[in-house]
């Protein structure tokens, strides 16, 4: 646990960041796995004068953001889950939420191989993901005393993306929308929705007066960090499209481009998601670039 403000906590594991906003009622913003919430309840039980749970805030409906929920459920029943529409639409379908715990069973053995949980977890076996109430961009969640949460669309990365911004204290819940941290120097671009709605998201969160960058996986960035990290990560999605650009002008088939793709990427902190999920990943901005040109 690690106290960023007055108002935000960090919660989870080095791979999964939960954020706890708020005082006397608080929401947490992005809601992991499985195995992230197990790292974050032993924490929860040490802390002393608690806030009570209101809300449970999804940022997109991808499994390493949305597995946590039942796990959250049943540590906070009376908390409310929060998501966009597009975002709800895809938890009511059980084909997908089927394969989502698949994932999330393949993650929580990862994250005990890592020792990062002491046990191996077992996923829940269910059929959707009930979201209680719908965001959309303009929208705020009161966490009272004066604190809010102000909701905006950050598509690019996936048509159901929301990012949430705390204006008292300054901090941008930003998820996926500048890419995966592969390393502290290095970053995975996630243009799945498409390239120019990615690029476009990314600067319109810089132009937010921002202290802390809540970021879904790894590290957070602080102050100096941000615009850093902002620069990574318009750079890292452009050159991806300069490469897949050229690899396509070169008449690289496609079986040839992932291959470079996988080998350039599956590196680090990314080889927590397994090689078809990743193989999966390059596939989308393959043909993303595809479309943009």
């Amino acid at each position: 646990m690690i106290k960023l403000t007055e108002n935000v906590m960090r919660l989870g594991n080095r791979h999964f960041n939960f954020f706890v906003v708020g005082q006397k009622e608080a929401a947490i913003v992005e809601c992991g796995v499985t195995g992230g919430v197990t790292s974050l309840s032993k924490q929860w039980l040490q802390m002393e004068g608690k806030p009570a749970i209101r809300y449970l805030i999804t940022s997109h409906a991808h499994f390493d953001h949305v597995c946590g929920i039942p796990a959250l459920r049943d540590l906070y029943p009376q908390a409310q889950v929060l998501a966009s529409k597009e975002a709800q639409k895809v938890l009511s379908k059980t084909k997908i939420i089927n394969n989502f715990f698949q994932q999330d069973e393949k993650m929580s053995a990862v994250l005990l191989a890592e020792g990062l949980v002491a046990d191996k977890i077992t996923s829940p076996s269910i059929e959707a993901i009930v979201v209680d109430q719908t965001l959309e961009e303009g929208d705020s969640i009161d966490l009272r005393d004066g604190l809010r949460l102000q909701v905006i669309a950050s598509p690019g990365h996936s048509p159901c993306s929301l990012a949430y911004y705390f204006p008292t204290d300054q901090v941008m819940f930003l998820s996926d929308a500048g890419g995966f941290q592969i390393s502290d120097e290095d970053l995975f671009p996630v243009f799945f929705q498409g390239y120019e709605m990615y690029i476009e998201t990314i600067k319109r969160l810089m132009g937010f007066p921002t202290r802390i960058l809540g970021i879904a996986h790894e590290r957070l960035c602080v102050k100096s960090e941000i615009e850093s990290f902002y620069m990574r990560a318009l750079e890292s999605a452009r050159s991806a499209f300069r490469n897949i650009e050229t690899m396509l002008n070169n008449g690289m088939n496609e079986d040839e481009m992932k291959q470079v793709l996988f080998s350039t990427y599956y590196q680090g902190n990314l080889r927590i998601y397994t090689p078809e999920n990743i193989n999966a990943c390059i596939e989308l901005l393959i043909r993303r670039v595809k479309e943009s040109l």
